[in-house]
């Protein structure tokens, strides 16, 4: 008799206790989901400041004038060609020049592009400097531009256009790491270039 209210009152006891932890669970499991979906509004602002600082570090402003239906300064994605440039302006022209551009060449943030028209004066230096008078910016000129530098052939002008589809030039000194232009060389011209700011 005994033996039996035992085990009835032990029954009893895992039952509740079953019925407890099992409440207790589907609480916790609750309070779990929650912690998982809440975030907190510092992180989203952190977020939001990364995001829009990658944005400002990504975006670039270029002014292209000449023969293109829509003139004016865009804004590019860094990456973007010369060719993206010209089709943001409304495409060429009828009367576009355009052998004395390369349009894969990547865009820089600040540049002037300027499409000639046929016929019209094709090599006026001061489009492609960065405001000192006379001087050819090394980022930007084209090959008729580069060759007309003291020691500049038609294959080293090739060559500084091959290294800065590469790379743009940081400083004026670095046309020293083009192959074949040495100290020599840019001592004829160094007073002559310039790069972007």
């Amino acid at each position: 008799m005994n033996n039996s209210i035992y085990k009835k009152g032990l029954a009893v006891v895992l039952i509740i206790a079953l019925i407890v932890m099992a409440t207790l669970g589907i609480k916790l499991s609750v309070k779990e989901n929650e912690i998982m979906y809440t975030s907190s509004p510092d992180m989203t602002n952190n977020d939001t400041v990364l995001e829009n600082a990658e944005e400002e570090l990504s975006c670039i402003y270029v002014d292209i004038d000449g023969a293109v239906n829509n003139p004016g300064v865009y804004e590019f994605t860094k990456g973007d060609r010369v060719i993206d440039a010209i089709d943001k302006a409304g495409g060429l022209k009828d009367t576009a020049y355009t052998k004395n551009i390369n349009k894969a060449r990547k865009l820089v943030d600040g540049e002037k592009i300027y499409i000639f028209e046929e016929g019209e004066n094709i090599v006026p230096l001061n489009l492609y400097n960065d405001g000192s008078e006379g001087k050819i910016n090394i980022n930007t000129a084209t090959k008729d531009n580069l060759m007309s530098l003291p020691g500049i052939g038609e294959v080293y002008a090739q060559r500084i256009i091959d290294y800065r589809n590469g790379k743009l030039f940081s400083s004026i000194e670095e046309i020293k790491e083009v192959q074949g232009i040495g100290d020599k060389i840019f001592e004829k011209i160094k007073d002559s270039i310039t790069i972007n700011n």
